[in-house]
């Protein structure tokens, strides 16, 4: 642990891409070490697309389909390899017009194969479902079974060739509100400098404003929360436009596909059933109490006369306002994985070895965190490290998906590598669990463990309340959009502020601002994601119990991970041993919560 004594460095810049130090970049080299190298595999797609082509109407056997896996695996492996350099780069900086160049001829090459090849699933379903199932018998298909499962179950929801093309061509079209979004907010939107409780001003980013959220100076917390929000404000009709715009593609993408609802189109790749969504939504209203106990506990420890929503990241204890070098952070996250078996631990070493990841804040960086590889890369992870126990927390999380994507790349063949986002959730919010089970068990420092009981508590609040509450908005402005109601502005900031207020309790004092934060959470152009976060803390904290218990659970666990997608989540998920489906899985998250809450109380008392 190291505890900031210093005063920090205080320039208000924002280091260039050029500044960065080679060690604390992802080594893309590894992908593609010269540009010409990325051209001549661009340019070779069109030649590994012909032999696709050539099937077309020839797609009336077992065998045939066979060479049609075959053959598309070829063109899968080479244009994700592609696409993942393009925006692995892209994101580094998001005003380098030669990134965004790339990234953009890969997304239109990829749009125009796509729509080139998009009558190969409704050609395959032509058939009956006997013949299908036949075929699924026969031993030259049996590495793609599954595939063929989830083909067989699609068949209701796909469309005529002609029509699977139209849609197919127009993915780049219908891609546009989220990268609108994507360079308003990361690239084109500037926001002012904020003064700090010593006079000194720092430019505000996406990427520094949690760190302005954790100042022990109140008036601090409030001028970076209204300045980040009145720089959204200032957009406010764009993006009521672009998030309008995505939120209606997807419902006329579940209409057309004669799907109930944008829902159920969502849930119904991954075998989800809605009523685990809505019986999400219900939990979490029914264990509100608990989160408005925990409200009025950083009330009671911050003694203030009200709680604003600038008020929810600043730690309870306040000598320890912890500044840890990101050499610290990689030996935290190492030492904690330990219980997940020397195999993990030797692969996430290399993770810091091989330079995985690109650690610090750039002009430009796309902001956040994230991991990102496929098959044939490296699992890459994107940070804007600051140094903040929460950015610990953030790097375990996204290792965690880079572990989960390594495991499964080296134990499933390239058609069942690739998880769901319903599982990979687990991966990552179990890394961040077991770093935190590591701090409480190594400190004997009774201010550091009040520090770390806190941390939980956020977190918990983080992913599950907060996660669900976005889930509930999003599945509100669908059904919205639905009914044929305008998702202006003004609607959006209702019901959004509506919402905050029912999910954070009459202990709040919100500032009329936070209406607007729907529009920088990125995760409502990603099609009913975040409601995934949610149960996947859930699950991880019966993961993470099991494998302090046995050898068993630890290779259960590991299992999960090593199995990619290989089959439906929810049964991969039982088969390691949590039943997403048992309401006390969500119940006994719940119970954990309010005990926490009671030991942070406690141990807070010891300060007073």
């Amino acid at each position: 642990m190291v505890t900031d004594k210093k005063k920090e460095k205080t320039d208000s810049g924002v280091p260039e891409r050029s500044d960065a130090r080679r060690e604390d970049t992802w080594d893309l080299e590894r992908i593609y070490a010269e540009e010409s190298a990325w051209q001549r595999d661009f340019d070779s797609l069109a030649s590994l697309a012909e032999p696709l082509m050539a099937m077309r109407g020839k797609l009336g056997s077992a065998a045939a389909l066979a060479e049609m896996f075959h053959a598309s695996e070829t063109l899968d492996r080479l244009s994700d390899k592609l696409y993942v350099y393009s925006h692995l780069k892209a994101d580094e900086d998001t005003a380098n017009t030669s990134n965004q160049a790339r990234q953009s001829r890969i997304m239109q090459r990829l749009t125009q194969i796509s729509g080139d090849l998009a009558w190969i699933t409704p050609e395959i379903l032509s058939h009956t479902e006997d013949e299908l199932r036949a075929w699924m018998e026969d031993t030259v298909l049996q590495p793609w079974r599954y595939v063929m499962e989830k083909l067989v179950r699609a068949k209701p929801h796909v469309l005529s060739p002609p029509e699977e093309t139209l849609l197919s061509r127009a993915g780049e079209i219908f891609s546009a509100p989220r990268q609108t979004y994507k360079m308003l907010t990361d690239a084109d939107m500037r926001f002012p400098e904020v003064e700090n409780s010593r006079g000194e001003k720092r430019e505000l980013t996406d990427g520094r404003y949690s760190t302005f959220l954790i100042s022990r100076d109140r008036s601090e917390r409030q001028n970076a929360f209204r300045a980040m929000y009145n720089t959204y404000s200032s957009c406010k009709n764009t993006l009521a436009s672009t998030l309008a715009a995505n939120v209606k593609l997807h419902n006329y993408m579940a209409q057309i596909r004669h799907h109930e609802s944008a829902l159920h189109a969502a849930l119904h790749p991954d075998q989800i059933p809605v009523v685990l969504y809505e019986s999400l939504l219900k939990g979490v209203h029914d264990a509100l109490p608990r989160f408005y106990d925990y409200v009025e506990l950083r009330r009671e420890a911050l003694n203030l006369p009200d709680l604003n929503m600038y008020d929810f990241y600043v730690p309870l204890v306040p000598e320890y306002d912890i500044k840890v070098p990101f050499d610290q952070a990689c030996e935290w996250v190492l030492e904690s994985c330990r219980p997940l078996g020397d195999e993990y631990c030797g692969i996430l070493k290399t993770a810091f070895a091989d330079r995985w990841i690109d650690v610090y804040e750039n002009r430009g960086k796309r902001s956040g965190a994230y991991s990102s590889g496929c098959y044939d890369t490296l699992p890459y992870v994107l940070m804007n490290y600051q140094g903040t126990l929460n950015h610990v927390f953030t790097l375990a999380h996204e290792l965690g998906h880079s572990m989960h994507s390594w495991l499964a790349n080296h134990a499933q063949p390239h058609q069942y590598a690739s998880y769901p986002i319903f599982i990979a959730e687990i991966a990552s919010t179990l890394n961040e669990e077991l770093l935190l089970k590591r701090l409480l068990e190594t400190t004997s420092d009774p201010a550091f463990r009040a520090y770390l009981l806190n941390h939980l508590c956020d977190a918990f609040k983080g992913t599950v309340y907060r996660q669900t509450m976005f889930a509930e908005f999003e599945k509100m402005i669908h059904e919205l959009d639905a009914a044929g109601e305008p998702l202006t502005f003004d609607v959006l900031n209702s019901r959004y502020f509506e919402l905050n207020a029912k999910y954070y309790g009459p202990g709040i004092k919100a500032d009329p601002l936070i209406a607007h934060e729907w529009s920088r959470i990125p995760h409502f152009y990603y099609n009913f994601y975040v409601y995934k976060y949610a149960t996947s803390f859930c699950a991880s904290q019966i993961f993470i119990s099991r494998i302090y218990e046995s050898a068993d659970g630890v290779e259960k666990y590991l299992g999960l991970l090593k199995a990619g997608g290989s089959r439906p989540p929810l049964e991969l998920i039982r088969k390691a041993g949590v039943d997403l489906e048992n309401p006390q899985t969500l119940t006994g998250a719940f119970d954990n919560f309010g005990r926490t809450v009671q030991e942070l109380r406690a141990e807070l008392k010891k300060f007073q």
